[in-house]
Parts: structure tokens; C-alpha cells; sequence
């Protein structure tokens, strides 16, 4: 008899309802609990959640969901995690193999599985290759075995062991940036950074922000399409390089050179500490 382990769903909504159907449908029949994250919605978020036998917890909205991943671990009930956002699905193989996944995962003493990601935006309908493809990333851990610091964009830190699966196991992501999420992300994200080491090309062209935008697009252009020599190229891999992916990188760092005292006090103690910490999130408020 094969052992089997239990899982815990978490996601986080604000106004999510057209979405978050889909996601409760995708999930239902490979998870054993559902735990929503829900930033006081005015929509029938709370209303669709609640029918499919989910947990909601309301809490401040915060318009990213990286401050509260913490609080959602402290509500999940077994030892390993699937975490997806509102616009986000499980591929078939991921979706029907997951059990057995985790199950070898947890045999061989795994903390975590890294899978594909595919990005689909909405906004060209078409699947975004170049540096965006795959887009690998952790939603699937043990609770006890992951750290987040509440930044925005950010990876977990995993203690232990990650297994990474290949590219036919992946989760489907369909999403467009407005221009405001892009700003205030990369808002967000001037703070995150006290330190940021990069290769001397990109640092150079950094620190010469503004005026040297055209060079740094030109610079991943030549860097994400031709050294990388990813054969997957189509329109959308070229206007998601340039926007919004160069745009942001320089808004964030432009962002960086401009900020003050006080920013760079800020920056430092969000550097050491994580925003889950300095503003206490883990607890329930």
C-alpha cells in the first residue's frame, strides 16, 4: 500500500471572483483542505470560496499577497502546501500526478518541488517565451520547511532539499501587468534591495539611470533573445522584454539612486529582517 500525505491549499484573493472558480475547480479533487487569503473583498469572493468548503481569513489588503504568506502557513492543517494565485492553474500532468509526486518527494526526504511555469498574458494571447520561459518556481513544500520574508516577487527560502521537476510538470499563468501594478511593484521593490549584486554590465548601466534606458533595453534584448539563444521567440517575447520587464528594471533601480536617508534606512531593515517580521504578520490580527 502506498503512503499517502495530505495537502493543504492556500491562495490569496482580492475581488477575485472571476477567477477564483476556475482555480477551486482545478484543485478540488487533489487537495484536502482549502485556505483563503481574502483582502476584505466586496465581490462574492468570500460567497464562491465558501462553497467549495474553504477557509477564509480576512485581512488588511496590502495589494500583493508576499506580507501575508506567513499568516496563511499558520493556517494549514498538513505537512505539505500548494500554494497558486487567484490567475494561475495546475497543468494536467501536475494536477493528476501531484499526489505521487509528493509522496516521492516526502520518501526521499525533499523539503520542495521547483516546476515550470508557463506564462500566458491575456492581453497578446500567447504564451511569453525568452527569459520568462520556463519560469521555474516553488509552490509545492513542506510547511515546516519554508521561510517567507513578505518582499514583493519573492522566492521562499527552503530548508532542505528541492526537487526539481522537469518542464512537462508545470503551472499555467495567465496574467497583464497593468501599468499601476507595475509601478507600485516596483515601488515596493526600490525598498527591497540595500545590496544588489548584479554582472558589471547591468551595474554599470544601473548606475547611469535614466539616461541610460535605451542601452539596458538594448542590453536584454541582445542578452535574453540571442545569448540565451532561446529558440521559443515570438512578438510577445519582445514587447514583454522591453515592456514591461525592461521598464520595470529601471524603474526600480532609477527608484534605488533617487531614494533618500530615510529610503535607505528603510531598504536596510527590510534587507535584514523581512517585512513579515518588522511589521509582526506572522500573527493573526
Amino acid at each position: 500500500m502506498v503512503a499517502t500525505h495530505k495537502i493543504s491549499f492556500i491562495t490569496f484573493t482580492r475581488n477575485s471572483g472571476k477567477r477564483l472558480q476556475a482555480l477551486l475547480e482545478n484543485v478540488k479533487d487533489v487537495v484536502d483542505e482549502m485556505i483563503i487569503i481574502d483582502g476584505y473583498s466586496t465581490d462574492d469572493t468570500a460567497e464562491i470560496a465558501k462553497s467549495y468548503g474553504a477557509k477564509v481569513f480576512l485581512r488588511r489588503p496590502w495589494d500583493h499577497v508576499e506580507p501575508d504568506r506567513m499568516f496563511a502557513l499558520k493556517k494549514a492543517s498538513y505537512d505539505w502546501v500548494l500554494y497558486l494565485d487567484d490567475d494561475e492553474l495546475l497543468g494536467r500532468k501536475l494536477k493528476d500526478e501531484l499526489r505521487e509526486l509528493i509522496c516521492k518527494a516526502s520518501k526521499e526526504g525533499f523539503a520542495a518541488l521547483n516546476t515550470a511555469r508557463v506564462n500566458y498574458d491575456v492581453k497578446y494571447r500567447q504564451i511569453i517565451f525568452g527569459m520568462a520561459y520556463p519560469d521555474r518556481q516553488i509552490r509545492i513544500y513542506r510547511r515546516d520547511r519554508v521561510l517567507y520574508r513578505g518582499i514583493v516577487h519573492e522566492m521562499p527560502k527552503i530548508f532542505g532539499e528541492i526537487l526539481e521537476l522537469p518542464e512537462e510538470y508545470f503551472i499555467i499563468h495567465y496574467g497583464s501587468l497593468s501599468t499601476r501594478k507595475i509601478v507600485m511593484y516596483a515601488y515596493l521593490e526600490s525598498f527591497e534591495h540595500f545590496t544588489h549584486p548584479a554582472r558589471p554590465i547591468r551595474r554599470a548601466l544601473w548606475k547611469l539611470l535614466p539616461f541610460s534606458a535605451p542601452f539596458l533595453v538594448t542590453y536584454r534584448l541582445v542578452h535574453d533573445l540571442a545569448i540565451r539563444k532561446n529558440p521559443y521567440i515570438n512578438l510577445g517575447t519582445v514587447i514583454r522584454t522591453i515592456y514591461p520587464n525592461s521598464f520595470y528594471e529601471m524603474l526600480v533601480h532609477t527608484l534605488i539612486r533617487f531614494r533618500g536617508k530615510r529610503g535607505e534606512n528603510i531598504s536596510k531593515l527590510v534587507s535584514e529582517h523581512g517585512l513579515i517580521k518588522l511589521l509582526n504578520l506572522e500573527d493573526e490580527q
